[in-house]
């Protein structure tokens, strides 16, 4: 999971990198599409548009899906806390109560043996 959001957030900031590039004239979209046409460049940018939705949703989703799996990976060892705590709670009082009198027991039979 955390390999797939590095991988899509790697592919997010090269995304924008060539948008920038492209927006800001260093990259020209002549040479990317071998064309003058105006109708081809306006594709192009129409494509850009939705690649970047897609990419931004997915990147969204994939978000709220790892930190949703940070929250569950979280409660499930906050469970396993309890129940350690709740084991340690129950064998505590058992040798408290249960301990003593055994060994006090076993003490006096063997001054009486």
């Amino acid at each position: 999971m955390k390999a797939l959001k590095a991988l899509l957030d790697v592919l997010v900031f090269g995304y924008i990198i060539f948008t920038v590039l492209l927006l800001a004239g260093a990259i020209d979209e002549t040479a990317i599409l071998n064309t003058n046409a105006e109708d081809e460049v306006l594709t192009l940018y129409k494509g850009l548009v939705a690649i970047g939705g897609v990419i931004m949703l997915a990147r969204v989703v994939m978000s709220s899906v790892y930190v949703a799996d940070l929250k569950h990976e979280q409660y499930r060892a906050e469970l396993k806390i309890n129940n350690l705590k709740a084991s340690l709670y129950e064998s505590r009082q058992a040798f408290r109560s249960n301990s003593y009198k055994e060994v006090y027991a076993e003490e006096r039979q063997a001054e009486v043996a």
